[in-house]
């Protein structure tokens, strides 16, 4: 898949930022009540598309960006918190600049086909606790995620998009203040 990667400068920060439409890559966030935060991809494909995403920002700490085109649903960023620390004030000056900015670099990713069960062997659930800081309302979705905590939902999305489980909760790899994360295949969620 051939990705637009936008170079930017804000404040201090040199930021590569992957800006996606929701609508055109099948994903969907909202955020409810203030408790629950829905991330629903429409199935398998999605699933994977959004699991390769989350290794290359794994591997590059890039930010992505997930743009809503509907009021009711939330912009998303997915970053590593201890390598790019970004905040709302930040996150409004790199909309701004990704309005204004024409120098995109075309990127190419290579999707995954399926999930790399190896992981589940060496898996250790103690290891990824809090591993992962929501800040939430129904516009806008920061997800400041560790570097485990960017594998953890690296697999579990590849694993959503192998098995037959509908969805998966990460409440206990999130932190306190943090509302809940639920991760949906729709297709498969009955």
């Amino acid at each position: 898949m051939i990705l637009n990667r936008n170079e930017l400068r804000v404040g201090s920060l040199d930021l590569k930022v992957i800006h996606l439409h929701q609508e055109e890559i099948g994903i969907i966030v909202t955020e409810e009540l203030g408790r629950f935060l829905l991330i629903d991809a429409k199935d398998s494909s999605e699933m994977l598309l959004l699991s390769s995403l989350l290794k290359h920002c794994h591997h590059t700490n890039d930010v992505l960006y997930l743009q809503r085109e509907r009021l009711e649903n939330a912009d998303l960023f997915i970053f590593n918190g201890a390598v790019t620390p970004l905040n709302r004030k930040l996150i409004k000056e790199i909309k701004m600049a990704l309005k204004s900015s024409n120098v995109k670099k075309k990127m190419e990713i290579t999707t995954k086909n399926n999930e790399d069960e190896v992981f589940w062997d060496k898996w250790a659930s103690w290891k990824y606790e809090k591993q992962l800081r929501i800040d939430a309302d129904k516009n806008l979705v920061l997800l400041n995620t560790s570097r485990l905590g960017l594998e953890l939902m690296i697999h579990s999305y590849a694993h959503l998009a192998s098995s037959f489980s509908g969805h998966s909760h990460f409440d206990w790899y999130s932190t306190t203040n943090s509302p809940e994360l639920i991760i949906r295949n729709i297709a498969r969620n009955d």
